[in-house]
């Protein structure tokens, strides 16, 4: 099945602009973020978290508004067998010290007696996630980023033999990360664990992709010996055009679905997916090919030739 019969698109002559956009969009992204901060959830914040047993089916959308006034961004989402008629109920901050942690609970569930009192709580449990605990998963969560990216460098660059390899996928996948989060703190997402997941999925993601690209990239090396290394990876990319365009089009459709109908509680999660299928098929072509004739260009000192190194 071929969408692109033979394309021959100069996609390495146009990567300076999206590289230019890239960089643009990651300094506004950090920029954004040291001056707003990053909004955490209850799990790396700190805050409470409350499974409240209804007299009947819970209105998801009817309990955020009642609670959004006296707790802004709690996050709601139904739990366990729909039939138990439960749900739960995350709060973020919160002080400790001042006992407001402990609070918490009782407000809501008083909120929940007043503003819906036509379906009554008739069991309720609370966990207090303190902002020490919340600390250590974040600090948790940037280790597991970065060993993933470190082994990922390593071995891309053992398998292909040469660090130029590894080192290009690596600054990809970092790109991507970069990229997502500054669109997250643009949108005002909060950071959960499940986007922590979606960004770990992407990692994989846009590695399969760029290890796709590149290992048609070696094949054409070992044929075209005396071709430039530019020219090899446009070659390439166009050769692997039709496969990164079905693949990654049924995945985005996939999450587009997810983010659009998933619920309040999976926004966050489709919208870190949709976006980061579109910046790693990007990346792929724009960031990590030319990163890699770039490298060798500067490797050897002048423009870049296709030699058997592989």
């Amino acid at each position: 099945m071929e969408i692109l019969k033979n394309p021959h698109f100069d996609f390495l002559g146009k990567a300076r602009y999206f590289i230019a956009g890239s960089v643009i969009l990651i300094v506004a992204g950090v920029a954004y973020m040291a001056t707003h901060g990053i909004r955490y959830g209850v799990e790396f914040s700190g805050g409470t978290e409350l499974i409240v047993k209804f007299k009947s089916a819970p209105e998801v959308d009817r309990i955020r508004r009642a609670l959004e006034p006296v707790a802004p961004g709690v996050v709601i989402q139904t739990y366990g067998n729909p039939a138990s008629n439960q749900a739960l109920i995350r709060v973020a901050g919160g002080n400790e010290a001042d006992g407001e942690l402990d609070t918490t609970a009782r407000r809501v569930l008083d909120t929940l007696a007043a503003s819906y009192a036509e379906n009554p709580v008739l069991e309720s449990s609370s966990e207090i996630v303190g902002p020490v605990v919340g600390a250590e998963l974040r600090r948790k969560a940037i280790q597991l980023t970065a060993w993933g990216l470190l082994f990922q460098l390593f071995y891309i660059a053992w398998r292909f033999k040469g660090a130029k390899w590894g080192a290009a996928a690596t600054v990809a996948v970092l790109h991507d990360v970069l990229v997502t989060l500054a669109l997250l703190a643009f949108v005002g997402y909060d950071i959960t664990l499940n986007v922590i997941a979606a960004l770990l999925t992407l990692v994989g993601y846009s590695v399969n992709d760029t290890i796709v690209i590149f290992d048609r990239a070696r094949e054409n090396l070992r044929q075209k010996r005396k071709e430039p290394l530019r020219k090899i990876f446009n070659d390439s990319v166009n050769q692997t055009l039709t496969r990164t365009l079905i693949s990654n089009g049924t995945t985005f459709l996939s999450v587009l679905g997810l983010y659009l109908f998933g619920g309040e509680v999976l926004r966050g999660f489709g919208f870190t997916m949709v976006f980061g299928i579109i910046v790693g098929t990007y990346s792929t072509i724009y960031i990590a090919s030319p990163l890699v004739v770039w490298l060798d260009g500067l490797k050897k000192g002048r423009p870049p030739a296709a030699r058997a190194a592989l």
